[in-house]
This record gives C-alpha cells, structure tokens and sequence, in this order.
C-alpha cells in the first residue's frame, strides 16, 4: 500500500525508527461500564503504561496485543469484543489491557496508535475501535492523511496537535518498548492474547466460548455446557 504524499515526511522517519529497534511481523498468527484505571491502580500482569478497562481486583487479567491495521484484530474487535466486555469485563471478572504491535503498513499502524495515545486517556480505546469498526475505509482511502487528521479531530485534537502527535519522541520511545517487551514475550503475531500471564493465539482464544472455557479451567470452574448449533437440533 504506497503511502500519501503529504505523510512521506514523518511517516518515513517512524517506520525507520522503529524497524530500527524492533523485529515486527505480519498481522494474524504465525504459528498460528468500566472506565481506564487511575494512575498507579495496576494488576500484576500489567505495566506502568498500559490502557486498561476493568475491575483492578478482577481475578483474571486479559492483555491482548493486537494492530489497528490488522484485518483479523478488527474482526475480533467487531465480532468479540462487544459480548466479551459485557459478559467479562464489565461484571467485574477480567481486567483487559490493550497493547500496541503494529504491523505492516508499519507507518499507517504507528500513526493509528499514536494518535490513541496522544489523546486523553479516556479517549484511548475509543480511538483504536473507531480504527478496527472504519479500517477498510481508512485504509483504502485516496486520502490517507485526512482520515487520520479526521481520526484526531474526533478524539478532541486539532490538526496541528496532531502533526505533533506524529514526531512525539516520548509516545514514539513508549510504543518502541511496548513492542520490545511483546517481542521479548513471544508475541509472534496478532491478536495475541494473554490470560493471567499464559500466552494464547487467536487460535486457542478467539470466541467467546473460547474464553469462558480457559476462564472456568484457571478459576477451577466447571466448564460451560456447549450449547447444540442448529444443525444438531434439527437432526434430533
């Protein structure tokens, strides 16, 4: 995907830097009413910098990391996520904490998690699911910047903040730490999750179910009775 003329400037110079810091790799898997947390609020399985959602005493925690330029984080995003924060997060039983792994177009991935973090707080996750629910859009779009200037505007910043956004030295450091620690981890593609310190891919949690399942083994739980898909009804 080129790239719009009027981003070469500092999007070049992102992409430089980070490739420069960290190895990245390709989105999917190569093997395969909560508010963000106060300062300092933190579970264990969490850093001093994540964006989270959820009860801080919940008994799991959740990190997925995942691109807004991720064709299959924005269908998790979309499909998932809605039920899995009703169901989990906001009853109180998973904290969920969000992390950046941009991957390629790196640049369009950095400029997309960048502005999510140069907005308020409160404003971040609103930010990165406006990404997953518009990301054909916005990246099929003839006019690139505008969509991301467009994408500030709505987070409360004006076009200059968001040229600034674009060479912030200190949130361009954090992502490149972000990414160094998910590239110490293991983190090989995305989404990735991580359920109370374990890794999973999108392969061993994608639905709902999924999780209810890993949940009810950590928890010492007795797993949920699957329920007949239709097909099987039928046939009874």
């Amino acid at each position: 995907m080129s790239i719009n003329t009027t981003f070469d400037s500092f999007f070049k110079s992102l992409t430089l830097g980070l490739l420069g810091s960290v190895l990245l790799v390709a989105c999917g898997d190569a093997n395969t009413s909560s508010a963000p947390s106060a300062e300092g609020e933190r579970t264990s399985y969490e850093n001093a910098d994540d964006h989270a959602l959820g009860d801080v005493n919940a008994p799991i925690t959740v990190v997925e990391y995942a691109s807004v330029v991720c064709p299959a984080c924005a269908n998790w995003a979309t499909t998932v996520w809605p039920d899995f924060r009703t169901k989990f997060v906001d009853t109180g039983k998973v904290r969920f904490v969000f992390r950046e792994f941009p991957t390629p177009p790196v640049d369009l991935a950095m400029a997309g998690h960048l502005i999510a973090n140069c907005a308020a707080e409160d404003k971040f996750f609103d930010v990165i699911h406006i990404q997953f629910k518009r990301q054909r859009e916005i990246l099929g779009s003839s006019d690139i910047k505008g969509e991301y200037v467009d994408l500030a505007k709505s987070a409360g910043m004006s076009e200059a903040d968001f040229e600034t956004c674009m060479s912030n030295e200190e949130e361009i450091a954090r992502l490149n730490n972000v990414i160094k620690t998910a590239n110490d981890l293991g983190v090989t593609g995305t989404p990735t999750f991580f359920i109370n310190g374990t890794r999973y891919s999108s392969r061993d949690a994608f639905a709902v179910e999924d999780f209810e399942k890993i949940f009810a083994e950590i928890l010492g739980e007795a797993q949920p009775e699957e329920t007949p898909d239709a097909s099987q009804e039928a046939d009874q």
